[in-house]
């Protein structure tokens, strides 16, 4: 079921559209079925307006659990101050094993530009966003902008390149990750980094390389905005410091802010003081003002 309505919002009316269906894949039990994968559109209700730029967002939930429009209250405001916003499924690590997640997010990218004239949006402004698992998604798409590596499905006449990146507290270099003080062991084999690659991570460092977004990056990447919390006891701070060393390495544009008593998904990360950092950001690399 799709449908759409109209959400007031400070004064600015946000127009939402549930359940758009931007692929269908197969199914892991029934090859001969096949499943759609949705998102939801946010829209500032703007008539006649030039095309706006996006911001894609990818909800966290280790790869195992995907609600795509629990964020929704949080994103209008985004959509507000002038971005359309769209929130994308992706299948889980119960439905697919990697590299199937990020496949699904650049078919995502690919479908809006396809799609571009139907939601007013400016193809050659796509900024991607996401938390933990999402913000893993995203920095691997950032990281992979340009390469075709994980391009599949439909719309591939289409790039699924973005032009920034805001990575909320996502993993990275997953064989790092008991290393450092956790409240369970990323290697043990039904840890949700094992469960995403379909190996015990501490047995299959190819495996585990594979899904690092570091492993991906060139000089040619996109701008990084990483924010992560220093008593994270999920997601150690460790894997956005690899990423940001990583990034500045290479020569992208990264800035790193670390937020100071501030655990994993914690209110710290939804007040309004870091949407405000994150909607600077986005207005000074995309152009756009509230």
């Amino acid at each position: 079921m799709r449908f759409t309505k109209s959400v007031a919002v400070s004064q600015t009316r946000v127009l939402l559209t549930t359940n758009i269906t931007y692929a269908q894949v197969g199914h892991p039990m029934k090859p001969v079925i096949n499943v759609p994968l949705h998102m939801s559109v946010l829209r500032p209700d703007v008539p006649d307006h030039p095309p706006l730029p996006v911001l894609v967002w990818l909800q966290g939930g280790a790869w195992m659990v995907v609600d795509k429009d629990m964020s929704i209250p949080w994103l209008a405001e985004f959509a507000r101050r002038g971005y359309v916003v769209a929130s994308v499924q992706y299948r889980t690590s119960g439905e697919a094993k990697f590299p199937a997640q990020i496949e699904d997010v650049k078919a995502a990218i690919r479908y809006l530009r396809a799609h571009a004239d139907v939601y007013n949006i400016d193809p050659d402004r796509i900024a991607i966003m996401g938390e933990s698992a999402g913000g893993h998604l995203a920095a691997l798409a950032g990281t992979t902008s340009g390469l075709t590596t994980f391009d599949k499905g439909d719309w591939l006449e289409y790039s699924s390149a973005v032009q920034l990146v805001i990575d909320f507290y996502g993993p990275t270099d997953i064989a790092q990750m008991s290393k450092f003080p956790c409240a369970f062991d990323h290697d043990a084999p039904y840890s949700p980094e094992s469960l995403l690659i379909g190996a015990v991570v501490g047995e299959d460092r190819e495996k585990a390389a594979a899904v690092n977004p570091i492993r991906y990056i060139s000089r040619g990447c996109p701008p990084f905005l990483i924010i992560h919390g220093d008593k994270d006891d999920i997601v150690p701070l460790n894997q956005s410091e690899l990423l940001y060393d990583a990034l500045v390495r290479n020569g992208v544009e990264a800035t790193f802010y670390v937020l100071s008593g501030a655990g994993h998904a914690t209110a710290e990360f939804w007040q309004p003081e870091v949407q405000a950092l994150v909607l600077e950001f986005l207005n000074a690399h995309l152009e756009q003002r509230p």
